[in-house]
């Protein structure tokens, strides 16, 4: 090394720096020889006296490490504010390092360091490091003052640690913590403004102490400094340019936190329009009345290996309709949904539009076209329901099948009656009238008339009207009717093609709510009135029974009674309680409905393409989960993520977008978004000196409005205190005046006019003389 420095500075060594390497390495030597043997000596001596400390006495040791602490250092107890049990973890983890210490030097290097990074985080200062490693020592020799290899091993370790710990906090504690700490946006902004223009995002993301690192960001969002986290994105995700390069941070950022949006959605929900809206950059210019649009979403689409990016997966859990509505994320799911789902979802809906046509044609066509002669239409009713039942309950019992076995294996399930469910899959309503369906074909299969008549099928043919098939025809068209109901129920999921008809379709399913209230009041108003009726006498046979008279009144309710009210006129027991009913029912009930629906529609219409976009986003993620990885990369290709997009004609700039053209007033934009600079553009240069954003100006207005408040207040103050003197005065010279006037008149009741005259004449001038 000696010959190496020689030769790199061959100018300007001399015999000085000979001499102070020479000292350097021959100190290091003799510190090394001093410590090397010691260490196989305290590793068993520490781990012995550790050994030997029972639970009640490490308890005593820690409380009184954390008495002796807040004497030495009061300062201390502002920084350790936790519960008593998490003080007592702190300092027996301590004690459990320094002995870890020992037998992994290399490891506990490394957590030591990650630990000194979270105490940047923190804001601990530097000074409290040593009081606290000095009372340590203190209370432990105390507890055992003969271990004296243990003290000695326990000594160097905690010292060792605290040296670590110091130089990461220093090197570590970056103005931009600082600002961090402080939860200041202002405070980050000068911070950060001090950084060249070619590391300025790396300040904001990654702080690195030896071979441990820690991200401002990241620290700034799981510290709740939501307004520095939003300063740090919106400085991040703005486009600065000088007349070389363009400077954006969005790369920095997706290299360092892949799973940034996944931490937004979860932790701060409030920061997802900062990073969305630092995605997008708008034209100023217009022409023929659109504007140039680029949308930087690279990264909400394809991570860094080429794979399917979760960034919708974490919008389409958050359930945010306001988010789900922004125009990055509906570009990016328009571009998927056209570029890989639209064609994958069709191809898996074509099997269930097979069986519904061949259900259909079956059930409901062609048993209605010929009679029981045509043995050949017969023929294609059996071999159709035939396939049916096959093909249909193959389909979805593998469906099904599937889904349980990954919520098994997921652990997605809870127990009903002791029997582990999966719980996400059945809340699923497509899921549930999908089940239903394979149980109804079941019972339909168990039912089939025309598999009872086989026994006669080489004599008659194909048929259903023989005399084993009587018994189950009546059950079998009711379990027809149920499944044709599931089958068209289940292909509404086709309105997801059109954003608006979905909406349409998810409002009808929130109104159905309020249906079903208004059925459970209805049903109730029936058997109360019903039951009623049914005690009376009267020579209504309609209304003798609970279940007739409730027949009756619901239809009188909808209109479809056939008598008149007038049959009732000879028997008014009859007729009060009917007019009652009907009165609740049609008047109250079905009113209150109305205006129950109009209420939800109001509610639901704001927001109702939100919640289309949410159930796009939801099945164009589970679609996504079977998509072949090569047609995937194929769509992503076609995308041209390294092509630079142009801000104007000429102006070439990012990559990683997709440039669009939207109407000039739906977002008006007189600003260039684009902070450009000029003078030099070396990437070492700091950015020029910017002008104080709004918040900067707001701050200082309010407190200039605080001052003139303050001094408003003061001089009303003064006025009243002035006002209030002025009073006092008045009232002693109105009590002077009183005292004279009585005066003179007593004096002239006494003396006489003549007295008066030549004494005090004039009351006014004697008051102003007196």
């Amino acid at each position: 090394m000696l010959a190496a420095l020689r030769s790199m500075l061959p100018k300007t060594w001399d015999q000085d720096h000979e001499t102070a390497w020479n000292w350097l390495w021959e100190n290091i030597e003799r510190l090394l020889k001093d410590v090397l043997y010691k260490p196989p000596v305290w590793e068993p001596a520490l781990a012995q006296l550790m050994a030997e400390i029972c639970e009640e006495d490490r308890a005593e040791l820690n409380n009184n490490v954390y008495t002796r602490f807040f004497q030495v250092a009061p300062q201390g107890q502002d920084f350790f504010k936790q519960s008593n049990t998490r003080l007592q973890f702190i300092a027996s983890r301590v004690a459990l390092m320094v002995g870890e210490l020992f037998a992994d030097p290399w490891k506990m290097t490394e957590e030591i360091s990650a630990v000194g990074l979270r105490h940047v985080g923190y804001g601990i200062p530097t000074d409290l490091v040593g009081p606290f490693v000095s009372v340590c020592i203190e209370v432990l020799e105390a507890f055992a003052p003969e271990k004296t290899s243990a003290l000695e091993a326990y000594r160097w370790g905690l010292s060792l640690i605290a040296k670590i710990l110091n130089r990461v906090i220093n090197e570590g504690s970056t103005v931009v913590m600082k600002a961090i700490n402080a939860n200041s946006a202002s405070l980050l902004r000068r911070a950060v403004a001090c950084a060249p223009r070619g590391e300025r995002a790396v300040w904001l993301l990654r702080i690195q102490v030896g071979t441990q690192r820690i991200s401002p960001l990241s620290w700034a969002i799981e510290s709740g400094s939501f307004g520095a986290a939003r300063a740090m994105l919106e400085d991040l995700l703005t486009i600065r340019a000088d007349r070389e390069r363009y400077y954006y941070g969005i790369d920095h950022l997706f290299e360092n936190h892949p799973d940034i949006i996944e931490r937004l959605c979860v932790d701060a929900p409030s920061l997802l329009n900062t990073l969305l809206h630092g995605l997008v950059w708008r034209s100023r210019r217009t022409v023929n009345g659109l504007r140039r649009v680029n949308f930087f979403v690279k990264y909400l689409l394809v991570t860094a290996d080429g794979c399917f990016a979760k960034a919708l997966d974490a919008f389409a859990q958050a359930n945010d309709v306001k988010i789900i509505s922004h125009p990055v994320l509906v570009l990016v799911s328009d571009t998927l949904w056209a570029g890989v789902v639209r064609r994958q979802f069709i191809v898996s809906k074509l099997d269930f539009l097979f069986s519904l046509l061949v259900f259909m044609l079956c059930q409901a066509i062609l048993p209605k076209l010929g009679n029981e002669s045509n043995k050949g239409l017969a023929w294609s009713i059996l071999v159709g329901r035939t396939m049916n039942y096959v093909f249909n309950f193959a389909r979805l019992f593998g469906i099904h099948t599937k889904c349980f076995f990954r919520a098994y294996r997921t652990g997605d399930t809870t127990k009903v009656a002791g029997v582990p469910l999966p719980t996400t899959y059945l809340q699923d309503q497509d899921s549930q009238m999908s089940i239903l369906l394979l149980l109804s074909l079941i019972l339909m299969c168990i039912s089939e008339p025309f598999y009872y008549c086989l026994p006669s099928i080489s004599s008659t043919g194909p048929t259903e009207e023989c005399d084993a098939a009587q018994p189950v025809i009546g059950r079998y068209i009711i379990f027809s009717m149920s499944a044709m109901v599931l089958h068209w129920l289940l292909l509404v999921d086709m309105s997801v093609f059109s954003t608006g008809l979905a909406a349409f379709v998810l409002v009808c399913r929130h109104v159905i709510s309020e249906v079903g209230k208004f059925l459970v009041a209805m049903v109730f108003l029936l058997l109360t009135f019903a039951s009623a009726i049914s005690c009376l006498k009267h020579n209504s046979k309609e209304l003798d029974s609970v279940l007739g008279a409730a027949n009756c009144l619901f239809a009188l309710t909808v209109g479809l009674y056939e008598g008149d009210y007038r049959d009732f006129l000879l028997d008014p027991t009859l007729l009060i309680p009917v007019l009652i009913f009907v009165t609740l029912s049609a008047i109250l009930l079905i009113n209150l409905l109305i205006a129950q629906l109009n209420c939800s529609y109001d509610y639901v219409y704001a927001d109702m393409l939100g919640f289309a976009r949410l159930s796009r986003a939801a099945l164009i993620v589970d679609t996504m989960s079977s998509c072949p990885a090569g047609r995937f990369t194929k769509f992503v290709a076609g995308l041209r993520f390294q092509k630079l997009l142009e801000f104007d004609e000429g102006d070439v700039g990012l990559g990683g977008g997709i440039q669009t053209r939207e109407f000039a007033n739906l977002n008006p934009i007189s600003v260039d978004t684009i902070r450009r600079f000029g003078g030099a553009s070396s990437p070492q240069m700091q950015w020029p000196e910017e002008e104080g954003d709004e918040e900067d100006k707001m701050v200082r207005i309010q407190k200039l409005l605080v001052l003139i408040n303050k001094e408003a207040s003061a001089s009303e103050k003064v006025e009243k205190r002035l006002q209030r003197k002025s009073k006092d005065r008045a009232t002693v010279a109105s009590t002077v005046d009183g005292a004279i006037h009585s005066r003179a008149s007593a004096g002239q009741s006494s003396l006489g006019e003549e007295p008066i005259k030549s004494g005090i004449s004039n009351p006014r001038s004697g008051s102003e003389g007196h």
